[in-house]
């Protein structure tokens, strides 16, 4: 899979690891007639990596799906309930994927993956009534969040990025059924935005710079209509690898009631 990042000048990233997931990045633009003195309010749900929950039990219940004697699953229980799951999904001895759940047990409330099997978690898939909400990634693998993905009705809806990987954002890009539709950025990283770029039908049409920093854009440049390329792909917000980590969890499931485990 390729994730794009929709900066300047654009970069395309491959990253074959995190297979099914579609990650498309958006923007708030800031068009002239609008007030563009500081950067948009960032809503980060910062620390949520650093503050996450171990998936630790006193009630565990081991599964080894594919019968080479390691343990493929473990259903971690707490008052009763099963409380986690953990999976290696590629039998390599080391967890991929960590499920947490609701009060009842069955209802998914978050899920961390590992893609690339290094030990340390690449995105965190948030859920609320069984809806993705949100996803935090870490798209170059440096064991940092720097992407925040929200999600409504399955499409991506906005999001935040963090380019410099300085712990602050600089970049707030925005959807429209899955479609980009604006872009700020804050290319100085003084925490203020200089740069708008705005979309149509998932094509740049006009970018503007604030030359002289007084938040205002001073300079626009159209594009061209045969410079515009095509159109940014329409991206919606998945679970990434769901049908490869359901099919994995349920066949534990199926394994653990055959030969009588339970929580």
């Amino acid at each position: 899979m390729k994730i794009r990042f929709l900066g300047d000048p654009r970069v395309t990233v491959n990253m074959s690891n995190f297979a099914h997931a579609r990650v498309g990045l958006i923007v708030l633009v800031c068009l002239p007639a609008v007030a563009c003195a500081k950067s948009p309010s960032s809503t980060l749900p910062h620390g949520s990596k650093a503050e996450a929950a171990e998936c630790k039990g006193n009630q565990v219940t081991s599964t080894d799906v594919n019968e080479d004697g390691r343990v493929d699953i473990e259903h971690v229980g707490r008052g009763g309930r099963r409380f986690c799951t953990k999976a290696d999904m590629n039998f390599d001895g080391k967890i991929d994927v960590e499920r947490f759940y609701d009060s009842d047990g069955v209802q998914v409330v978050q899920e961390r993956h590992d893609f690339d099997f290094d030990g340390s978690l690449d995105q965190l898939s948030f859920y609320e009534d069984g809806q993705l909400v949100r996803k935090e990634l870490d798209t170059n693998f440096d064991n940092t969040i720097d992407t925040w993905l929200w999600c409504g009705n399955g499409w991506v809806t906005r999001a935040e990025r963090d380019r410099q990987r300085d712990g602050k954002v600089d970049v707030w890009e925005a959807y429209e059924q899955g479609v980009i539709t604006e872009a700020q950025y804050d290319e100085n990283d003084d925490g203020r935005v200089d740069k708008w770029d705005s979309y149509r039908g998932g094509k740049l049409v006009l970018t503007q710079y604030d030359d002289n920093l007084d938040g205002e854009p001073d300079r626009s440049h159209d594009m061209p209509l045969q410079s515009m390329g095509p159109a940014d792909d329409v991206l919606r917000c998945e679970g990434a690898s769901q049908a490869e980590v359901a099919s994995l969890f349920d066949g534990g499931v199926a394994r653990m009631t055959a030969q009588g485990g339970r929580l």
